[in-house]
């Protein structure tokens, strides 16, 4: 969350103060008509390209990146350990309403069958089923924002071409073409900050927050079975430190 927005600032930042340091801010570079064109393009696009699902995941993976709290490896190993030393003294049942289960779903849900007294091998296929569709709804969020700020930039050029097209056929005095064009062409900035600044980073963001997320699923799920055996934590945790 942080580096988001630390980055996001200071990249609206950058790009404000060299836009006021120019004289002609108030004039060239605020277009109500080229931010639709861009913005409204480049939504209605992904719109069509993407199902209503896919571009719920991203909304929702959008809002997470602001309130992610990346787990640590060892943390984790270090839960499963205390888990099963629990488990060990006193029923699962009696270990789920802790604190440090309640905070991971996925444990949670894997801990559930093993009180539930399913097969090792059914828990294990219902964890990497879900864990997978988990990583799945992650990467069609991450698509729909690759694919955004591919078509950003698309959308821009096209403002300017309308933008353009329009400038030539009203202006009849050659020496108002450099201006007209330096007003035409805002759309195609527009369209690479979206890209460049916004759709393409937060695409990336959520690739990050996936992969971690789905390597700490991966140790969950190798935890809960070996929590299921019963076997000594020293053997679990250097299991688990594989990882």
């Amino acid at each position: 969350m942080v580096t988001t927005v630390i980055g996001l600032i200071c990249g609206i930042g950058i790009i404000m103060m060299s836009i006021i340091l120019n004289d002609s801010y108030n004039i060239i570079f605020t277009n109500l008509p080229a931010a639709l064109i861009t913005i409204g393009g480049t939504a209605s696009a992904s719109i069509i390209y993407f199902s209503f699902s896919a571009i719920k995941d991203a909304f929702f993976s959008f809002l997470e990146i602001f309130k992610f709290k990346r787990n640590k490896m060892g943390d984790i190993i270090d839960t499963l350990l205390e888990i099963d030393k629990k488990f060990h003294h006193t029923e699962m049942i009696n270990i789920l309403d802790s604190e440090s289960v309640q905070e991971s779903s996925f444990l949670a849900k894997g801990l559930t069958l093993v009180a539930d007294n399913v097969e090792p091998e059914e828990i294990k296929r219902i964890l990497v089923r879900y864990s997978n569709s988990l990583t799945t709804q992650k990467k069609n969020a991450e698509r729909v924002f690759s694919v955004s700020g591919s078509l950003a930039p698309m959308f821009g050029m096209a403002g300017t071409v309308i933008g353009l097209i329009s400038m030539l056929s009203k202006i009849n005095d050659p020496s108002a073409i450099p201006a007209a064009m330096g007003l035409a062409l805002i759309t195609t900035l527009y369209g690479l900050i979206l890209a460049a600044l916004f759709f393409i980073p937060i695409s990336g963001k959520i690739r990050n927050i996936n992969y971690q997320e789905t390597r700490i699923r991966k140790i969950i799920i190798e935890g809960v079975l070996s929590i299921q055996k019963r076997e000594n934590a020293q053997v679990l945790r250097e299991r688990l430190n594989c990882f």
